[in-house]
């Protein structure tokens, strides 16, 4: 039997986390989450998809022969109705996303909604099949310098378990 969890050591396995992330949001692209929990204490429109040899034009073809963006990976699941929902730090390093998500806002209303928070320290991504917890930010440090500690759980009991979780806590303060 295949296990249903796995876990990631920053920077040593810098390479293996990009490609996680890359596949969980290929995923997404692929068959989309109904909602889609992103929850990071640090947060910008990272390089995301490695669209360089055109490896993903199938799920996307207006996109470039380039680097893919979080906020570009993001706006396509928007059209794609995909419920976004975020909770994020408030630190000026955020702003930047922050006016993103604004952006991505005033073009797909209340399909993406979000809460910025004074202490919030919490890291992880929840779809409807998977639940990706740990200390990484999503950022470029996060991601390929600090070592960080990643857990993916797929069991079905974990994620229902932090869906309700986060919808109880989370679902009526996000705007």
């Amino acid at each position: 039997m295949a296990s249903s969890s796995r876990d990631l050591h920053g920077p040593a396995q810098s390479r293996a986390v990009r490609d996680l992330l890359q596949g969980l949001f290929a995923a997404e692209l692929v068959h989309p989450s109904a909602k889609l929990w992103l929850f990071f204490a640090w947060i910008t429109d990272i390089e995301l998809l490695d669209n360089s040899a055109r490896q993903f034009s199938a799920l996307e073809p207006d996109w470039p022969a380039a680097q893919i963006r979080l906020s570009k990976v993001l706006e396509v699941l928007l059209v794609r109705n995909v419920e976004l929902r975020l909770i994020i730090r408030e630190h000026g390093y955020n702003n930047y996303f922050i006016a993103k998500l604004k952006d991505l806002k005033r073009r797909h209303g209340d399909k993406i909604k979000w809460i910025v928070q004074k202490d919030y320290h919490a890291k992880g991504l929840l779809g409807s099949d998977y639940f990706l917890s740990g200390s990484m930010n999503l950022t470029v440090s996060g991601i390929t310098v600090n070592g960080e500690h990643l857990v993916l759980r797929c069991d079905p009991a974990t994620v229902a378990e932090q869906s309700l979780q986060l919808e109880s806590q989370w679902e009526g303060l996000v705007r």
